[in-house]
């Protein structure tokens, strides 16, 4: 079964304010994360990921 849009729900995030974290990680950590950064790396990527999913018009 192909997926829908429901199953996509809207991000709290827009992908902009999402991007902005990300680089704001990297400069803070001058480009070289730790551990937990790159945790919160991982995590602002799916965030990122499913606001892309999401953003996605389906064809008519």
């Amino acid at each position: 079964m192909s997926p829908t849009f429901d199953d996509h729900p809207a991000p709290d995030r827009s992908l902009a304010e999402i991007n902005a974290d990300i680089r704001c990680l990297f400069a803070r950590a001058e480009g070289r994360l730790s551990d937990a950064e790159r945790i919160r790396h991982a995590a602002l990527l799916g965030e990122w990921a499913s606001a892309i999913r999401a953003s996605v018009v389906p064809a008519a």
